[in-house]
């Protein structure tokens, strides 16, 4: 690997010239090549280099590992002004003609379909009101450029940029701090490089939900963090890999230590509850869940019990349910004894209480009509930032002092240990928001670390709509993300819209960030091959067990199926994506496998691998996997994971025949 500086600009590559040349940094429109170079302590391994512009300083700290092909480049901004410096526009990459992104074969514009890049947008965009499941994940580049990590999806914020089918080398770029800053990306083929390829690669940081970062005189900030890689002969799958281990070295997430790596968690929304629940209904499938499902040790329940809902001609009800007393914020008619009776009714079963709160403010509550200078505003001013509801904002002191007495009510008061957190993500993300002050990144950041307070290391943190796409950085102090749509009845259209647009997250370890949530296991009254679909993929991708649906009608067979599932829990593990259509066409996986760990309760009890196959169509279908591709051998022993049933494999490879809607789960021993 070759690094170099020069005159404001960094170049990093290989031999063969795969990599990133004359890439400069921006602030305000001054670029690096502008600057005067104050101190200069570059090898060829990285180091520092300081600089001095207009009002400011730089200092751009660069560090290679050659045995990775990485390099980490972090960017320091210092105000050397007597008066404020606002950031109007913060920005590296191709900023001038001469920057490129490099791939060793020669390229003419008949071959551009071959260059391609895939993220996480390329299967989901969120911006409200409009959501769609997007495809492929490995996409063409476009000419007009697209950008991208900066919709109200919680992307995972890392992309790859590929010049060939085979994924010979692979340009990996990714954000390593999410502090103050949000970091997105533009990329396409037209612009002002003169190079043969993309002609526009560049990493903007946004202070988002504000209308501008102001760096008070001779303070300093971390712009950014971001992470450089080659990565060569490797799969889209595992190309972001060790991006995900160069953030272990910086943060600390949830995942690793999760509860839920191990036990389960009971919801009461889906599968024909939803808001009718009372404090007879709760402690009663408590009981149920508490003598059946010994390992499914959260009970969690969900959105109907506040005060307000079905109020003031609306049928929901967020925070505002709280005002102006917290500790009253529940329907006393439901629960005429009281939420903290309830919690320590489900704790005497031996389980831990969960909750369901939501931030947003209804405009026809009295919160809103009192307190109008609590709620959060757009750019414009106006408090309506979804439909009919706002949220709090939480520069506001009195806004602020509020938020918290009512995360002391449920956590410290009721005695709850565990919050399912909804309808939160536009609060910090939806781009036309605004905070009085502090970026919306500071206030996520604030909001969810006020509840781990509360909650301590061994509570049960989950996020909610909007569903994340994985996004690291949340898991900070949250266990769990909501990945797709809620599962409702458990249909099949349900189904399918449930999982789609979660290809991205289920590649992603969530024992190295934090556990993705498929929403509820159940079964409704569906047919039993798509029941056992809903299943098979919720145990497969490796995240959170949730289940749901009225226990107390259980039967001793459906307890069973659960009970099997909780047994048999090692989650937040690798998962594999086995066919490529999965990548190039729509995402909806056909194969799935999990290889577990020598040091997991799986590997332990001599399990070694569980391969799922899924049949998405409405026609029988024979799915074939090759043992080379599975990493299997004649040795190993297959068998159905329900019936137990022996497998043989003739040949070199698997084979399996689905009835529509259907799939089958397989142990290999």
């Amino acid at each position: 690997m070759q690094f170099t500086y020069e005159l404001g600009s960094f170049s990093f590559f290989d031999t063969s010239g795969h990599g990133w040349k004359n890439f400069q940094f921006e602030l305000n429109g001054q670029l690096s090549s502008s600057y005067t170079e104050l101190e200069n302590k570059i090898t060829s391994t990285g180091g520092t280099v300081k600089l001095a512009g207009q009002g400011v300083n730089e200092t751009i700290h660069f560090t290679t590992d050659a045995a990775a092909s990485s390099l980490v480049v972090s960017r320091t901004i210092t105000n050397t002004e007597d008066s404020p410096l606002v950031f109007k526009s913060v920005s590296d990459g191709i900023l001038s003609a001469d920057g490129e992104i490099c791939f060793d074969e020669p390229f003419s514009p008949i071959d551009y379909y071959k260059l391609r890049y895939f993220h996480s947008s390329n299967i989901k965009t969120e911006k409200f009101p409009r959501f769609r499941v997007e495809h492929p994940y490995v996409k063409c580049i476009p000419y007009d450029a697209v950008h991208f990590n900066h919709d109200e999806a919680n992307h995972f914020p890392v992309f790859g940029v590929t010049a060939d089918r085979d994924y010979v080398c692979t340009l990996v770029q990714g954000d390593l701090n999410q502090v103050q800053f949000e970091r997105s990306w533009e990329l396409g083929l037209d612009g002002i490089s003169e190079s043969k390829l993309a002609k526009t690669y560049k990493g903007i940081q946004r202070f988002t939900l504000s209308n501008g970062f102001s760096l008070a005189a001779g303070e300093r900030v971390e712009v950014s963090r971001v992470f450089y890689q080659l990565k060569y002969d490797t799969h889209p799958q595992y190309a972001f890999d060790d991006y995900v281990a160069k953030l272990n070295q910086h943060h600390n997430f949830q995942g690793k230590n999760s509860k839920m790596l191990r036990e389960g968690v009971f919801c009461t929304w889906n599968y024909g509850t939803f808001g009718n629940i009372t404090e007879d209904l709760i402690l009663n499938r408590a009981k149920a869940m508490a003598e059946n499902m010994p390992n499914c040790t959260h009970f969690l329940i969900d959105d109907g019990y506040q005060a307000l809902r079905n109020s003031y001609n609306n049928p929901n009800a967020g925070i505002d349910s709280f005002y102006p007393v917290p500790v009253e914020g529940y329907d006393k008619e439901k629960f005429p004894n009281g939420m903290k009776i309830v919690a320590d009714g489900i704790r005497d079963l031996g389980l831990k209480p969960c909750i369901w709160l939501s931030p947003k403010v209804y405009l026809s509550s009295p919160l809103a009509k009192e307190k109008p200078e609590w709620l959060q505003k757009d750019k414009d001013g106006s408090v309506r930032i979804i439909g009919q509801s706002s949220f709090l904002d939480l520069s506001h002191p009195e806004a602020r002092e509020f938020y918290l007495k009512v995360l002391d009510a449920l956590f410290v008061q009721w005695g709850f240990e565990g919050v399912k957190y909804d309808f939160m993500t536009q609060w910090f993300l939806k781009e036309d928001s605004r905070f009085g002050h502090k970026s919306g990144i500071e206030w996520r950041d604030f909001a969810f670390s006020e509840i781990r307070k509360r909650i301590g290391d061994e509570g049960f943190f989950m996020t909610c709509i909007a569903f994340s796409a994985g996004n690291p950085f949340p898991g900070l102090n949250a266990d769990s993300y909501r990945c797709g749509f809620d599962i409702h009845d458990g249909t099949w259209s349900e189904q399918v819209r449930a999982c789609s647009g979660t290809l991205a997250q289920t590649m992603i370890k969530g024992k190295d960030t934090f556990l993705l949530n498929m929403d509820s296991l159940g079964f409704g009254d569906n047919p039993e091959n798509e029941q056992f679909f809903r299943l098979n993929w919720c145990y497969i991708t490796q995240g959170i067990l949730e289940f749901g649906g009225k226990l107390e009608e259980h039967t001793p067979e459906q307890f069973t199926i659960f009970n099997k599932l909780l047994t048999n829990a090692d989650r937040g593990n690798k998962v594999h994506v086995l066919d490529d259509k999965a990548f190039t066409g729509e995402p909806l996986p056909e194969i799935l496998q999990v290889r577990y760990e020598d040091d997991g309760p799986m590997k332990q009890a001599g399990v070694k691998q569980h391969i799922a196959f899924f049949n998405w169509s409405n026609e029988s279908k024979l799915i074939t996997l090759s043992l080379d591709k599975a990493q299997l051998s004649a040795k190993e022993q297959l068998s159905d994971f329900w019936s137990h049933e022996s497998i043989t494999v003739n040949g070199q490879y698997l084979c399996v025949e689905l009835a529509p809607r259907s799939s089958q789960l397989i142990e290999v021993k």
